[in-house]
This record gives C-alpha cells, sequence and structure tokens, in this order.
C-alpha cells in the first residue's frame, strides 16, 4: 500500500472516511457534441482551481448507431495527455480501459507514458466490456473475460516491476531479454475495476487497488459498501452520477437516467448521504440544458466543494505553510 500513498492521483483523491468530488469528461453540449478542446481546457483548468480533484474520461473503441445518442468519445490516452498538459494536480481517470481489447503491453506502456508526463496523476480505470457488438471485431470470445480480465492485471503488475519480465499467460509469452523500456515511478499505477469485472468481490479486493462502480439504490449501495470496506487495508470505493442541476437550489430529487434533477442544497445532502456510507470518490456529469458549465461549476465550487475539500499532498502543505 506504500506504493499506493505515494502516487500523486491516488493521495490527493481518496481519503479513508471522507468523499470527495471529481468530474467526467469531455464537456459537451446538449446534443452531446464535445466542446472545443480551448473550452475543454478553460473548464478543467478552472475545475482544478475550484478544488475537484479528479478528470474522468471514458474508453469505448466502437460506435454504433443503436447507442443512440451519446457524447463524443476521444481515445482515453490522448485526451488525457492533452489535459495533463493543461493542468497541474487533478488526477486523470479513465473509466475505464477495457482491457479485454487492447493488449496488455499496450495498457502497460500508454499508462506509463501518461502517468509519467502528468507527474503520476493516472487512475487507471479497469473493465471488461459490456458493449457485444465490439468482441467480434477484436476477435474476443465473450466466454472467456473473466480469465482475460485477470491476466491483463497480472500482466501489467509484472510489466511495470522490471525492464525484462518473464510473462506466459494466455494472451502472450514474454521470454526474451525484452520489456517496458520506461516504467512507473513506483513500478506500479493505481488500478481500478469497472463494476464486478466477471470477478467476486474476494477477487477484487485482493487483486485492485479500488473500486469503481455505478449508482444504485441507496439501501443496495450501503450493503455493497459495507462489504468492500470490510478490509484490512483501505481501498476506495466510487462511482460516476449524473446531476442536471436547478437554478432553485432548494428544488427536490427528480431522477433522470444515471442519477438525479435537483437543487444546490438538495445535492449537498445526498452527497453528504454518500458519504456516510463509506463512498470515497464521486465522478459528476453535470447535465447543462438549461445553464452554463461556468455558471454550474461556480455554484457547486463556492456552495458545496468547501464540504469535500481534497487531500493535500505533503508537498502542498509544505508550500501552504512557506506561504
Amino acid at each position: 500500500m506504500t506504493t499506493i500513498q505515494t502516487h500523486n492521483g491516488f493521495k490527493r483523491t481518496f481519503r479513508k472516511n471522507y468523499l470527495t468530488l471529481g468530474l467526467m469528461l469531455p464537456f459537451d453540449d446538449s446534443e452531446n457534441i464535445a466542446l472545443s478542446f480551448d473550452k475543454q481546457v478553460e473548464l478543467t483548468q478552472y475545475a482544478e482551481a475550484l478544488g475537484f480533484t479528479s478528470l474522468f474520461v471514458r474508453d469505448n473503441p466502437l460506435y454504433s448507431p443503436h447507442l443512440g445518442n451519446v457524447t463524443t468519445n476521444y481515445d482515453p490516452f490522448v485526451f488525457l495527455t492533452f489535459i495533463a498538459a493543461n493542468t497541474s494536480k487533478i488526477a486523470l481517470g479513465t473509466s475505464s480501459i477495457v482491457a479485454t481489447l487492447r493488449h496488455p503491453i499496450h495498457i502497460a506502456k500508454a499508462a506509463t507514458s501518461l502517468d509519467l508526463i502528468s507527474n503520476e496523476r493516472l487512475l487507471l480505470g479497469l473493465a471488461t466490456g459490456d458493449r457485444q457488438f465490439e468482441f467480434p471485431a477484436f476477435k474476443i470470445d465473450s466466454n472467456n473475460l473473466s480469465q482475460h480480465f485477470q491476466s491483463a492485471v497480472s500482466s501489467l503488475n509484472e510489466l511495470w516491476q522490471t525492464h525484462s519480465p518473464q510473462i506466459s499467460n494466455d494472451l502472450f509469452d514474454l521470454y526474451e531479454d525484452s520489456g517496458l523500456q520506461i516504467l512507473p515511478k513506483h513500478k506500479h499505477i493505481p488500478m481500478f475495476a469497472t463494476g464486478y469485472a466477471k470477478q467476486d468481490i474476494h477477487w477484487l479486493k485482493q487483486h485492485m487497488d479500488g473500486w469503481l462502480f455505478y449508482p444504485q439504490p441507496f439501501q443496495q449501495q450501503k450493503d455493497l459498501l459495507q462489504k468492500w470496506h470490510n478490509n484490512g487495508i483501505f481501498k476506495p470505493f466510487m462511482h460516476p452520477l449524473v446531476i442536471d442541476l436547478s437554478i432553485n437550489p432548494d428544488e427536490l430529487v427528480k431522477p433522470v437516467k444515471g442519477g438525479y434533477r435537483l437543487g444546490r442544497n438538495t445535492l449537498l445532502k445526498i452527497l453528504k448521504a454518500y458519504e456516510r456510507i463509506g463512498t470515497n470518490h464521486i465522478m459528476i456529469q453535470f447535465i447543462t440544458n438549461e445553464r452554463t458549465y461556468k455558471d454550474i461549476l461556480a455554484e457547486v465550487g463556492n456552495e458545496i466543494m468547501p464540504h469535500f475539500p481534497p487531500h493535500h499532498t505533503q508537498e502542498e502543505l509544505v508550500n501552504e505553510i512557506i506561504r
């Protein structure tokens, strides 16, 4: 656990018994079309200044018209590298790399590159994938997803440990004196399973650094969190949440797909309730049909973020004392 605690992305984002807040990217318009790259930079820098602790992006290799109107989907490693170059401390997360559709060597090298470029800010969410039309395109047998995911996770750990690992599993063999030219600073990058990833909770507790789940009915989420946190080592639990923030701060809850429409005072109560049951991080996807992102971020930053401050690294605390 020492390795993870020294990792900047992990250290700033997660705190035991506390909730922190992040955002889902890209920022898009009411038609689910991503805003310009200049606007993405402007808003991510603003979010960082307000105290949001993470920016997460999805990984969906293919698009099908059957999916309907969905947000613009860039390659996560490329897009997050662009965001990394324009921010300084906010964590950069994937939710999630479809580990069954990418070779572990490619994942390991891309993740290492991004982590080094961003000064160890990467949080690597991994998934088995759930879009059935993608598996045939990559010649992946969907009956083998569980073992494929386990092999991918173990391969990443081995590839990050040494320049010349010896790996032999159902995905590939690496016997020669070869490996990644660059390794993560602490020879590990925090990895988070998405959902169950075709595993059981005991495997996830043992092999993953945290759990990225889905919004569920409150009592169901509470029961799951009790099982997850029944563990000797702190491993964070996080999930995305869609929020349509009303101009009326006292507007009560109305369900929307993936979350709620409500006012900021109601949102604060719900976030505090999530914190009480053991949720460690929520990545918010704001709906902007009625308001601009700048307006929403300003309200949340001024009225809600003070209740969920980021965990400051030792370096930041020292600099604060000096100032």
